[in-house]
C-alpha cells in the first residue's frame, strides 16, 4: 500500500497538468486569436479544429515560463521555414493554453477554475492593446509578476468563502475578470510578435478596446 500511495503521489506531480477548464481555455484562446493580426486570424479560422486541438494539449506547469518563450520562438522559426500551416496553428493553440495558465493565480485549484468558467460569460473583454515596445523576455516577466500579485488576494478571499458564496462584487470575480482579459491580451501580443518576426503584416492589429461580454 505504501508503494502504491507513493506511486500515485509521484504521478500527481509528474504528469502534465490541465490549466483552466477546457471551456475557459478555449474561450481565452479564441478571443486572443480574434484580437491578433487579422492575416493570422484568417489562417487560424481556416484551421480552427487544429488550433483547438493544440489548446486541449495537457501542459506542465513547472516549466511554464521557459516553455512559453521557447514555443514562441519555435513558431516564428516554423513560419520562416515554411512548415505546414496546420502544424503551426496547432502549436499556436498550445501556446495560447500556456499563456492562459500563466494568468492563473491559483493553478490547480479546481474550485477557482470552476468558478472562473461559471462566471466567464459575465466578464467584459478588455483588450489592453498591442505593446509597441514588445520585448519577449521582459513581457513574460511582467506577465508572471502580475499574476503573482493576485495570489495573496485570492488566498485572503478563500478565508471568507468559496465559489459557492463568491458573487459578482467579490474579489474573486474581480481577479478572475482581470486575469481573463490579461490572458486574452497576452495571447494577442504574442501572436503579433510571432507574425511580425516571421515577416507578416501587423499594421492592422486591433488597438485597445472593451467589449461587453464574450
Amino acid at each position: 500500500m505504501k508503494r502504491l500511495a507513493f506511486l500515485l503521489l509521484f504521478l500527481a506531480f509528474a504528469l502534465p497538468s490541465h490549466a483552466w477548464t477546457s471551456a475557459a481555455d478555449r474561450r481565452i484562446a479564441l478571443k486572443g486569436a480574434e484580437l491578433g493580426p487579422p492575416d493570422l486570424r484568417l489562417v487560424i479560422d481556416q484551421f480552427r479544429d487544429e488550433y483547438l486541438r493544440g489548446v486541449d494539449t495537457p501542459i506542465d506547469r513547472a516549466t511554464l515560463r521557459p516553455r512559453i518563450e521557447a514555443e514562441t520562438r519555435a513558431i516564428v522559426q516554423m513560419i520562416r521555414t515554411n512548415k505546414p500551416m496546420v502544424l503551426i496553428v496547432q502549436r499556436l493553440g498550445m501556446l495560447a493554453r500556456l499563456v492562459g495558465e500563466a494568468n492563473n493565480p491559483l493553478q490547480g485549484d479546481e474550485d477557482f477554475e470552476r468558478y472562473f468558467e461559471l462566471r466567464m460569460a459575465r466578464f467584459p473583454t478588455v483588450f489592453y492593446g498591442v505593446d509597441r515596445r514588445f520585448a519577449l523576455g521582459s513581457y513574460l516577466d511582467r506577465t508572471f509578476a502580475r499574476t503573482a500579485k493576485f495570489v495573496p488576494l485570492m488566498d485572503e478571499e478563500y478565508t471568507r468563502g468559496t465559489s459557492v458564496t463568491f458573487d459578482d462584487r467579490s474579489t474573486a470575480f474581480g481577479v478572475a475578470s482581470v486575469c481573463y482579459s490579461h490572458a486574452v491580451t497576452d495571447i494577442a501580443n504574442l501572436q503579433v510578435f510571432i507574425w511580425k518576426e516571421a515577416g507578416g503584416n501587423v499594421r492592422n492589429a486591433p488597438q485597445s478596446i472593451v467589449l461587453n461580454g464574450n
